[in-house]
């Protein structure tokens, strides 16, 4: 998580409220749209789809309409963090194959439709997708497949969804726990250990050559602490409480 960001703007990944009624609906019954969404000039706003691990997937271009990918803002499993600490991914997660399994979902997008990974049930990349990188399955069914290069995940929403500014309803909100992070130009992510929700983490980055760590970490209540340390060894401590 984090590592090979290039394009850093100081956010990092924090627990977040997502849960009950601050929660994404996934069809259980997907239905095809007579007027599918693309994602290239649309959904930059939220969610479009959610990984099998719980982490939200959002469109492959920023909220600048660049590819998130191309421009260095991706750690090695293709996510990272927003302007609420939240981490969440841009590309296809094809790391979780390894959890569920080949063959198996990685994702479903917000309309219902499954996201599978590179190959299809036969270790084969398709190579007749459509626009939305989805193709009809065997059973007559609907699927989206990542692919290597843009848009990597459902390249928007082929099935019925409700879209209200932009972004998919209903659509959970984070829960910022301190400013909004500036860019750190130059800077990049060598290291990164820790869990968010266990309350501990600790990340390392190199700028202009030197190596920098930040700790952050909770009491196990509302307060948290960052630390950052620089390359001479000197901290400097701040303290935010979640409201």
């Amino acid at each position: 998580m984090m590592v090979g960001i290039r394009a850093w703007q100081q956010q990092v990944p924090l627990p977040q409220p997502y849960s009950g009624a601050n929660a994404w609906r996934i069809p259980l019954h997907p239905v095809k749209a007579d007027k599918p969404i693309s994602a290239r000039h649309s959904l930059y706003r939220g969610a479009i789809a959610l990984a099998v691990n719980g982490v939200p997937i959002f469109n492959a271009l920023n909220n600048r309409g660049e590819d998130a990918f191309l421009a260095g803002e991706l750690d090695e499993h293709g996510g990272h963090c927003g302007r609420g600490d939240d981490y969440h991914y841009h590309i296809a997660p094809t790391h979780l194959e390894k959890v569920v399994g080949k063959g198996n979902p990685i994702a479903f997008a917000l309309d219902g439709y499954p996201i599978y990974g590179f190959s299809d049930s036969h270790g084969v990349e398709p190579d007749d997708l459509d626009e939305f990188n989805g193709r009809e399955d065997e059973s007559g069914g609907y699927r989206y497949h990542a692919t290597r290069a843009y848009p990597y995940i459902n390249g928007g929403l082929r099935g019925k969804v409700v879209v209200q500014g932009d972004q998919v309803e209903p659509q959970p909100r984070d829960s910022p726990l301190r400013p909004l992070g500036r860019p750190l130009h130059g800077a990049v992510i060598t290291g990164f250990s820790g869990d968010p929700a266990a309350g501990e983490c600790s990340l390392a980055y190199r700028l202009d050559g030197a190596e920098h760590r930040l700790r952050y970490g909770s009491n196990g209540g509302a307060k948290w602490t960052f630390t950052r340390t620089g390359p001479d060894g000197k901290e400097s401590i701040s303290h935010y409480n979640r409201r």
